[in-house]
């Protein structure tokens, strides 16, 4: 379809929309082969028109129309935002281009943060720089563009990470729809959330964007965290319980000078070590005891993996 090509560059967004009407007056257009990425710009930020029509002995040409602004960006990616802004810094189309560039930016950011590694990371990179584009509705009536396949949970996250981890339904034109529902273009999504709702694993099965994915190890890495320490504070305080005391009624000092023994950075890290069963809050408890008593260390008896006799 473009092995015959023209670009045609224009000052102005409404003379992009002149033009398209010209060439479909003097060409036919090909069913199916119009795309208006100046209205609903890539996720990269890329921006056109482009159209293939029927030429001359039928032979299909390829048109792309776009700005000169639009054709930086095509040719040198998102800084060329900053290049075209330094010179026409009050020219409404490099404004809203360079807030699109920032948002890319910023996305990459957060990927990049919860990326388990630099692999990860590209593989992320790649799944958003080459999608097959779905474009959905917000209530609001917000155009959202998701690679094809995409689904519920996609949708929530692209909205925000916090709507994506306190998702618990959705409803798709009004009718609910299971979060695993694969969305198609032109669907209005409304998405249900519960300040107390967390990101399940199965989630991983389905998802096919990388902020969703990322995400979602994210909030569960936290989770599990979270979880070990509150488990590991219990058995803890269960523990001292036995000499009469808790974490809170420990003298000042004494909890820093054991996790220096034991070298951990602070409580949390002690906590969760309990939490995941490395260590025995027995014998922690009795490490405590022996600190404020005053008693020498003898072995790593906070360390062992279970109580003495």
């Amino acid at each position: 379809m473009d092995v015959f090509g023209f670009r045609i560059l224009t000052d102005d967004v409404d003379s992009c929309y002149r033009i398209l009407g010209v060439v479909h007056n003097l060409y036919k257009p090909v069913p199916g082969r119009f795309k208006d990425y100046i209205a609903i710009p890539k996720a990269n930020g890329y921006q056109s028109l482009h159209t293939t029509l029927f030429g001359t002995g039928g032979m299909p040409i390829e048109v792309q129309i776009r700005t000169r602004e639009m054709e930086a960006m095509a040719n040198n990616g998102i800084a060329a935002h900053w290049l075209y802004k330094a010179g026409q810094t009050a020219h409404p189309i490099a404004e809203g281009s360079h807030a699109r560039a920032r948002a890319w930016v910023k996305g990459l950011l957060e990927m990049q943060r919860h990326a388990g590694d630099s692999l990860e990371f590209i593989e992320h990179v790649k799944n958003d720089l080459f999608p097959d584009d779905v474009y959905v509705f917000t209530p609001k009536g917000d155009i959202m563009e998701l690679p094809q396949g995409a689904t519920v949970i996609d949708f929530a996250y692209s909205v925000h990470t916090d709507i994506g981890n306190n998702c618990i339904a959705c409803r798709i034109d009004r009718h609910l729809a299971p979060l695993s529902t694969r969305l198609e273009s032109g669907q209005t999504l409304e998405i249900i959330t519960a300040p107390g709702a967390r990101p399940n694993l199965s989630w991983l099965n389905f998802v096919a964007t990388a902020k969703a994915r990322s995400a979602i190890r994210h909030a569960l890495k936290h989770q599990q965290h979270t979880e070990a320490v509150q488990l590991g504070r219990r058995l803890l305080n269960k523990a001292l319980g036995e000499f009469e005391t808790s974490l809170e009624e420990l003298p000042d000092g004494l909890l820093p000078d054991l996790l220096d023994e034991l070298g951990l950075k602070n409580e949390d890290a002690l906590l969760e070590s309990i939490g995941l069963g490395s260590r025995v809050a027995h014998v922690i408890a009795r490490r405590l005891m022996d600190l404020q008593h005053g008693e020498a260390t003898v072995g790593s008896p906070a360390t062992a993996s279970t109580a003495p006799s």
